[in-house]
């Protein structure tokens, strides 16, 4: 008999896809997003991801600015940025830094790829964060792993969806499990190191009396223009310029004048994003991305 040698998360990956359908899980960003860390000798960093079907991803990236069309920023004060700070801490940090701001959160055994697995069984900062799986799919699957670095730039991302009266967050994914062998010790990012996710549509908080929530939907609503600059100087606005697209814009922007984030990727980026908004935090780097 020849037996598997996938980890246990990745054999749920599998079900989950079946049961939930990979087109829903998978819809979002190929890893075409934004520069891979270097690697210590000047190499590609430790995190070169599989892209769908485990082969490489579409992007082979370049290093620390040299991807995304040679579009990453620098900023003097880039030690001071909350994604810098988070990208540091090692597990112990991190999660009392979660208990500290009182986000409910389970250690999740093993997650190849992440240094710091988590799930998060309630809100964080009043907002919840999840899949559009049932709960028996997101309680077992790998798509509603983060790592905790990136659960804290969430939570700080809370405070700026709660002034646009957002409640809860749908996304394709957090963690995308790396394929076939890799090495146990090795760190991943983007997705597959649970750095990333890929929020496809927000939901508002109910008023009294209403049954049912309204959702700014990112393929939707945000009305982009390839290559255009989202957000800053120069920036060009939605067309149309719906009350939906404007607050979408708003919500993307005011995470990239904070620096939550090291990457916020939007459909003004490629096609691969037309359908969401990729909010990542990269260990180890002096860049930001906002495309």
């Amino acid at each position: 008999m020849i037996r598997s040698r996938r980890s246990p998360l990745a054999l749920v990956a599998s079900v989950a896809l079946a049961a939930f359908g990979a087109a829903a899980v998978l819809a979002g960003d190929a890893e075409a997003g934004p520069p891979a860390r270097a690697g210590r000798n000047g190499h590609a960093g430790r995190g070169g991801h599989a892209g769908r079907g485990g082969h490489a991803g579409r992007g082979g990236h370049a290093g620390r600015a040299g991807g995304a069309g040679g579009r990453a920023r620098f900023h003097p004060d880039w030690e001071k940025h909350a994604s810098t700070r988070y990208g540091v801490l090692d597990a112990a940090a991190c999660t009392a830094e979660l208990d500290r701001r009182g986000v409910a959160f389970t250690s999740v055994a093993a997650a190849p790829g992440v240094r710091i697995p988590v799930r998060l069984p309630k809100d964080v900062g009043g907002v919840i964060y999840r899949t559009e799986a049932p709960q028996h799919v997101r309680d077992a699957g790998p798509y509603d792993v983060f790592d905790c670095r990136l659960v804290l730039a969430l939570s700080d991302f809370s405070r700026v969806l709660a002034a646009h009266d957002i409640e809860e967050v749908r996304m394709f994914s957090a963690w995308r499990p790396p394929g076939p062998g890799w090495d146990p010790e090795r760190d991943g990012t983007r997705h597959t190191g649970g750095l990333a996710m890929d929020a496809r549509r927000f939901g508002k908080r109910l008023a009294p009396g209403q049954t049912e929530r309204v959702w700014l939907e990112v393929e939707r609503d945000f009305h982009g223009r390839l290559g255009a600059t989202p957000c800053g100087p120069g920036a060009a606005p939605p067309v149309p310029a719906t009350a939906a697209a404007r607050e979408l814009r708003s919500i993307a922007c005011e995470a990239a004048d904070q620096h939550f984030f090291t990457s916020i990727l939007t459909p003004n980026y490629d096609r691969a994003h037309r359908n969401h908004l990729h909010l990542e935090v990269t260990p180890d780097v002096r860049w930001y991305l906002v495309l």
